[in-house]
């Protein structure tokens, strides 16, 4: 790729990032249904036609809205078991990436409008929730690997996984979408409690420390 190729190739990323951004603000100002792309293009100092360029309908910018976010906490879910940290730490890494979407305003605030999309449409919801089963996979393979180390005894890792990250959907993340975000102190307390729950049922336990 010459110099001026990959300049045009730049320059269209930042674009698309650009319009991104712009949709993000027009979807947590007027909601998905009413946000035009009139909007979107006026938040992101494009014109109409640049959007659709870009993008061929509201949806698929929907798509990308939701696939920016997804890739943001899919860079924290990439936890590479340790040997010498204690698995409290580690998995405290994994409830972190978890905590990506209601840590900040602006995620909490889009993640609320995603989820009212999703209740209008089951289909869009069940094409996500595949993709969000996919990034289970970082924490199935530390279960592996510290099954493997015999730090945990885990006889189903997708199963746990599932376990691990239902009980931080339920006690976190869900009553998130309706109510005040805890402060950082209970946050803490809630998520100790989580990986202290999940270590007492998976952790690897030797004979002479139960006896």
């Amino acid at each position: 790729m010459d110099s001026t190729t990959s300049g045009i190739a730049r320059r269209k990323a930042a674009k698309r990032k650009t319009i991104i951004a712009g949709a993000i603000k027009a979807f947590e100002q007027e909601g998905y249904e009413r946000a035009s792309m009139d909007l979107v293009a006026e938040f992101s100092g494009a014109s109409k036609r640049t959007v659709y360029n870009h993008f061929e309908s509201k949806k698929a910018l929907l798509w990308a809205v939701i696939e920016s976010l997804m890739a943001g906490q899919r860079e924290l879910k990439q936890v590479e078991y340790s040997k010498t940290e204690s698995l409290e730490s580690q998995l405290g890494r994994f409830v972190d990436s978890q905590l990506y979407f209601v840590t900040d305003p602006t995620r909490l605030s889009l993640a609320r409008v995603i989820t009212s999309i999703f209740v209008r449409s089951p289909e869009l919801c069940e094409e996500v929730r595949k993709e969000s089963q996919c990034q289970h996979d970082h924490l199935v393979a530390w279960l592996k690997a510290a099954s493997k180390d015999k730090r945990t005894k885990v006889a189903n890792p997708k199963l746990a996984a599932q376990v691990f990250y239902g009980m931080i959907e339920g006690m976190i993340n869900f009553p998130a979408l309706y109510h005040p975000v805890p402060k950082t102190p209970e946050l803490k307390l809630i998520k100790d409690e989580i990986i202290a729950v999940f270590l007492s049922r998976y952790a690897f336990v030797s004979s002479n420390e139960s006896q």
